[in-house]
């Protein structure tokens, strides 16, 4: 069949969602947020190595020659910010807010590290990425869209403050299970005119990890802390 291939480069837009136990998506007043303050999100499959049965005849010959499949259990996350958002700290790791006493709405203004509350988040991560040598066509730029459906178990790493730039880095893993669905957002155009906008083409099952796709629907816009996200 037909592929759309391409280079990619770069890290366009990140964007986080609050996910409840089953790992649906939570409809609320900052239930989701959008960030371009990052500097990379490393992805590494996680796989039990396969299991392997030999056994020799009399003659020292390999009579039974035989291995299983490799098991991906999860694909490990490493996220590093630039721009600290301390709502962003709160969706990904579930460690409590620091507000002020700003009247009628307190702003956020940091994050306590708790040890009854450090990896208690479920989120999914989606990251936009840029195509490269690419000219406009009748669907508008492309863009590579990636997305961890569903993430758990995030731990603030190491930083440093110092004479420097100071980064934050952030693990996590995924998940089985997703309750994603086709996801609460539009991220795909129709290949067909008037190319209308939608959410994923099919639902995102219990056994996916990650999903990436091409896309012609931009990246969101950025913001400082959480917005609402609709039923």
């Amino acid at each position: 069949m037909p592929a759309i291939c391409g280079s990619y480069a770069r890290g366009k837009m990140m964007r986080l969602t609050r996910l409840d136990e089953c790992g649906a998506p939570v409809p609320g007043p900052t239930g989701t947020l959008v960030t371009k303050g990052f500097v990379s999100v490393g992805m590494t499959p996680n796989y039990q190595d396969p299991e392997e049965i030999t056994q020799p005849d009399a003659n020292g010959d390999l009579c039974i020659d035989d291995q299983s499949r490799p098991a991906l259990r999860w694909v490990d996350l490493s996220m590093v910010f630039c721009n600290i958002d301390p709502e962003a700290i709160n969706i990904i790791t579930g460690n409590p807010l620091v507000v002020n006493d700003a009247t009628p709405t307190p702003s956020s203004v940091g994050w306590r590290l708790d040890s009854d509350l450090t990896g208690t988040a479920n989120f999914a991560v989606e990251v936009w990425s840029g195509k490269t040598g690419q000219s406009c066509g009748a669907g508008g730029l492309e863009y590579g869209y990636w997305l961890w459906p569903f993430v758990v178990q995030a731990r603030i790493g190491e930083a440093s403050i110092a004479n420097a730039a100071l980064t934050l880095t952030l693990t996590a893993r995924t998940s089985t299970g997703s309750g994603w669905g086709v996801g609460p957002y539009d991220v795909i155009k129709s290949a067909v005119t008037p190319f209308p906008e939608g959410p994923l083409e099919t639902a995102i099952g219990p056994s996916v990890h990650q999903h990436f796709e091409v896309t012609t629907v931009a990246p969101p816009t950025p913001a400082c802390g959480a917005i609402a996200l609709a039923a």
